[in-house]
């Protein structure tokens, strides 16, 4: 991964993580040093959230599995992804999701 991949990594880290502080009304940092120890970007319990940030849309499945293989049990693995000059997305496994839908998550 070169310099410029990085700064554009971890720009989007500080910009998902600023919008989740504003939803949740609450400080979300990210976590530094993740990428050395193949952890997740950030935590908003119970959600463990992997922040993608890139020109073109992308390997989905793979980032999901890559958030999932480090969740512990009980948190959700969750990847925000964001293509250059677009909003940002949230995708989850349909289990995870009717949880919350049915409120048994919070």
């Amino acid at each position: 991964m070169t310099a410029a991949q990085r700064r554009k990594g971890a720009s989007g880290e500080r910009e998902l993580c600023a919008l989740l502080s504003e939803a949740f009304g609450a400080t979300i940092k990210r976590k530094l040093g993740q990428a050395r120890e193949s952890g997740n970007d950030c935590d908003v319990p119970p959600y463990r959230i992997e922040c993608k940030r890139r020109m073109r849309r992308g390997p989905i499945y793979d980032w999901l599995e890559q958030c999932e293989k480090d969740a512990p049990l009980g948190e959700v693995p969750v990847v925000m992804q964001r293509a250059d000059g677009e909003g940002w997305l949230v995708t989850m496994r349909f289990n995870d999701w009717a949880k919350i839908a049915r409120g048994e998550l919070k």
